[in-house]
């Protein structure tokens, strides 16, 4: 654990990808620890949490959940178990996360969903077979109380109140200090990286207009730092999102041209957005993304989507 400002501690918790971590942050309270997020629900996230609780100099009596992504609500049942603790999350989050974690058709779905975009035969299989295995990691809460927007608690010697940040994730919730305009941002904002923004069996019509969106509502925030789900602070998040905004327009006129001038699958225009090197779990996501990208640019008449016998096709407007 390492003290990042005062009265919020970060742990680091790794994850079995390309990007290999994820942090967990603790916030001092008069009633008790506050922890926000879990880790992945894996033996090995599962395995570090005694040892990080014992460090503690007080009982945890609250557990916040950002958003339903497998390595921030994955260990969210066992940390429960440890500490007796209150699980609160977002009511649309947790909507999602039943759709998806507690349904067991979600699976068919998804393999469904990845076959109409443009993958077939094993590798359609391999995908969903990564997934499930993913979704064996995932110990999400069942009953948890229930967050809005603008909901608040008392916490590391201020008032936080909950904002929602669709995009990443449709029931998003950042946490924003209402005295210090320090912002606890789960996967909404992170440097020096961008955050996944993907269209999925279960998102909102169009993730990237959410997120961009959001984008605009941080700006205006004027946040004097961000504590992101992955890599660094952000001492300048207006600045951060004003860059991320830049990196999805650039995105956007990629993905243009990514189908030429014929038509594409999502599949077949991610392996010229991302390249054809990547491993199961990233393609599944460079597909994700690139549909959101489609999406968005369709809602702008400058692509047009045929719907085929098998798969969806896209292709540049006139």
């Amino acid at each position: 654990m390492e003290q990042l400002s005062d009265g919020i501690w970060r742990a680091t918790f790794p994850l079995p990808w390309d990007l290999d971590h994820v942090h967990v942050y603790l916030l001092e309270a008069d009633e008790g620890w506050i922890v926000v997020d879990t880790a992945l629900g894996s033996r090995r996230c599962l395995e570090q949490w005694p040892g990080l609780l014992g460090d503690l100099d007080g009982p945890v009596s609250r557990i916040v959940i950002t958003h339903f992504h497998p390595d921030h609500i994955g260990g969210a049942r066992r940390v429960e178990e440890l500490t007796g603790a209150t699980i609160y999350e977002g009511s649309i989050d947790h909507a999602i996360a039943r759709r998806v974690w507690g349904d067991e058709t979600w699976s068919e779905r998804l393999l469904q969903w990845y076959r109409r975009h443009g993958l077939s035969g094993g590798f359609a299989d391999e995908v969903i077979d990564d997934a499930n295995v993913l979704r064996d990691n995932v110990l999400w809460p069942e009953d948890p109380v229930l967050l809005e927007p603008g909901d608040r608690l008392d916490a590391a010697g201020e008032t936080w109140e909950f904002v929602r940040m669709p995009g990443h994730a449709d029931g998003q919730l950042v946490l924003l200090g209402t005295s210090t305009r320090r912002l606890l941002a789960g996967d909404h904002l992170l440097t020096p990286i961008t955050p996944h923004v993907g269209l999925h069996p279960e998102s909102r019509e169009d993730p990237l207009g959410d997120y961009l969106d959001s984008l605009d509502a941080t700006i205006a925030l004027e946040a004097t730092i961000a504590f992101g789900g992955h890599r660094d602070p952000m001492p300048d998040p207006s600045a951060r999102a004003k860059e991320i905004k830049h990196h999805h327009a650039e995105r956007l006129e990629a993905t243009i041209a990514a189908l030429g001038a014929g038509e594409s699958t999502a599949y077949e225009a991610s392996l010229v957005l991302f390249g054809t090197e990547l491993s199961t779990t990233a393609r599944r996501f460079a597909v994700a993304e690139t549909l959101s990208h489609l999406v968005h640019v369709e809602l702008q008449s400058l692509v047009e989507r045929r719907v085929g016998d098998e798969h969806t096709y896209w292709s540049a407007s006139g």
